[in-house]
Order: C-alpha cells, then structure tokens, then sequence
C-alpha cells in the first residue's frame, strides 16, 4: 500500500499565504522595473520569480484541498502530493532561469567569457529532466494498477535529491559571484546590494534545507511530529519571504535607500 502524506496543518497554510504575497509583491516590482528599462536581466529575473509563484500557488492549492477533504486511505486523492510534485515542476522551471539571470549580469565573469551561454544551456537540460521524472510520477500515479496507489504520486528520494542539487548548484553559484564582487565594489550603496543579493541566496538555501529536515524529523520522532508538519516546515516558510524581501533590495533596490546609503560617501 502507498503510504499516505503528511497532513498540512492550518498554520503551515497561513503562513504560505504570506510568502505568496510576498512573492508576487516581488514579481510586480520586477516587471514594473523592466517595462520601465526593458533590460533583459530584469525580465529573466521577474520570470524566475513568477515561476517560483506559480509553485507555491499549486502547492497552496493542494495544501487546501487536502486540509478540506482530509483523505485517509491511500485510494482517495492525496491533493498535498499533487501540490508538492507540481510545486517541484516549476520551481525546476525557476531554476532554469535563474541561472539565465546569473550568466547575465556576471557576463563579464571568466567562467561565462569562456563558456558563453553553456553553463545556462546544460543546466536548463538538466532541469528538464526533473520535470520530465514529476510528470512520469504523476503519469503513474493515474495509471496505477493497485486501487490503493492511484491519485497518490510520490516524490521519490533520488528524484527529490536530484532537484535539490541543482537548486543548490544556482545559488551556491550566485553566492559565489556575488561574494566576490562585493570585495571588489568600492561604492557603500553597491557593496550593500550586493550585501543583500548574498543573503537572498542563504535565505534560497535556507529553504530546501528546513523542507529536507522537516522530511527527515519524522522518521526518527514518529511519535513527536506524528502526520503533521513540523517546526521546519515553517522555518521554510518564514526563509521564502525572506528570499523576496533580499531579491528586491538587491535587484531593484528602491530609490530611497540608495540615496540614504549614497548620502555618507558624499558628506
């Protein structure tokens, strides 16, 4: 019998609402910014945000539907596994992007003078196999054989490890470029934007981090945690918003807080 997933909790729901608004505040702000330059790194961006939006939208989509019908055999349809396996479809799309943006505004980078558009090409193929395993899952899991597995698609360990080595692959590289342009940036507003693009890549770390130990916990504490989500799932969470919050100050920091960081370097 396939097992049944954790329940979401009412707390984890409301809390994902709020990274939802702050996700798509971001997403506006971006595209706000690029209709205004029409630079190609501001759209990349905006896109790699939306993306990112439109995972957490199915996942809180799914989240709702299985807190409403609370299934309990694995028979019924698990709405919380459809979410997650959707959510890990278009945060992989995220990915693909992503990368996009970073070979665009460290284009003068040694690595992308040499290799040009590689490292983005190859990294969007191997993004696309993750989509390609979730949408087998899923085909799977409607076509299954056993009553007790339909409409109850998994997220395999190799498959969720995979996905996680190459969001990590993104912002570790983001970290890396960025953590090196900040030594070099002789301008207080410049060393603080970069200051803030270094910690929306943490905080991006950060997320898949707490969802791999809220996975973790329960298999060792059972009888603590139960089926319901536990305390990293909302440490998740609370990092999503913080992961928005960086990338605007960062990347399209608001004229106001350039000028406050400008006015000591001219007194």
């Amino acid at each position: 019998m396939a097992d049944l997933p954790q329940d979401p909790k009412l707390g984890s729901i409301i809390i994902l609402g709020f990274v939802l608004l702050a996700v798509f505040t971001v997403v506006i702000m971006l595209f706000m910014k690029y209709f205004d330059r029409r630079k190609e790194p501001a759209l990349t961006l905006a896109l790699t945000f939306l993306f990112w939006g439109i995972s957490g939208i199915l996942v809180f989509l799914g989240f709702i539907l299985h807190y409403i019908n609370m299934p309990q055999l694995a028979g019924e349809i698990q709405y919380a596994r459809y979410g997650i396996n959707l959510g890990y479809l278009f945060s992989a799309a995220s990915n693909i992007f992503m990368v996009l943006f970073i070979s665009q505004i460290f284009s003068q980078a040694p690595m992308f003078r040499r290799t040009k558009k590689t490292i983005p090409l190859v990294n969007a193929i191997l993004n696309g196999i993750t989509i390609g395993l979730i949408i087998n899952t899923l085909s799977l899991s409607l076509d299954a054989v056993d009553p007790t597995e339909l409409y109850n698609p998994q997220y395999p360990i190799a498959q969720t490890i995979y996905h996680l080595l190459l969001t990590f692959f993104s912002f570790t590289l983001l970290l890396a470029l960025s953590f090196k342009e900040r030594k070099e940036a002789t301008l207080r507003w410049e060393r603080a934007g970069f200051t803030f693009i270094i910690l929306y890549g943490f905080s991006g770390i950060m997320i898949y981090v707490m969802f791999v130990l809220d996975l973790i916990f329960p298999l060792f504490f059972k009888e603590i945690f139960g089926r319901g989500y536990t305390v990293f799932n909302y440490f998740g969470w609370v990092f999503a918003i913080l992961m928005s919050t960086f990338a605007y100050l960062g990347y399209a920091m608001p004229t106001r807080i350039r000028n406050l960081l400008k006015e000591p370097e001219v007194n």
